[in-house]
């Protein structure tokens, strides 16, 4: 699909969910001309979006993509405060979230997987004895 389809216009530049920025080199809106393929760029725009709409900070929500061998990878970063609306009660918003990019990846048939990543460090606990 083009850019002009979508608008009339060929955009500037564009910026990803992801925080990837491409230039329009070309007039063409491939994925030859990026280096977030198009459909990988709507399926992280997707899960930024969904997630926007669960937490209380939508500005601090990231998704960052990261490749294995099975396929993708996207991992949500959100506010400290915001973890436990992502994942829900007993995991249940997070496996519908999970649930909903797998149907929306199936589409293009790639393999994706949603992983919610905390900066939870496992506590130490101070040694009481001398």
């Amino acid at each position: 699909m083009s850019a002009e389809a979508l608008n009339g216009e060929a955009p500037e530049a564009v910026e990803y969910s992801n925080g990837t920025v491409a230039d329009n080199a070309s007039d063409d809106f491939s994925s030859d001309a990026y280096d977030v393929p198009e459909d990988d760029a709507r399926l992280i725009e997707l899960v930024g979006f969904l997630v926007q709409g669960v937490v209380s900070h939508p500005d601090e929500v990231e998704v960052e993509e990261f490749l294995d061998d099975m396929g993708s990878i996207y991992g949500v970063r959100v506010h400290p405060e915001d973890v436990g609306r992502v994942i829900g009660r007993e995991g249940r918003v997070a496996n519908a979230l999970r649930h909903l990019v797998k149907a929306a990846a199936t589409k293009t048939g790639a393999r994706v997987q949603v992983e919610i990543i905390t900066d939870d460090e496992p506590e130490t606990i101070a040694d009481s004895q001398n």
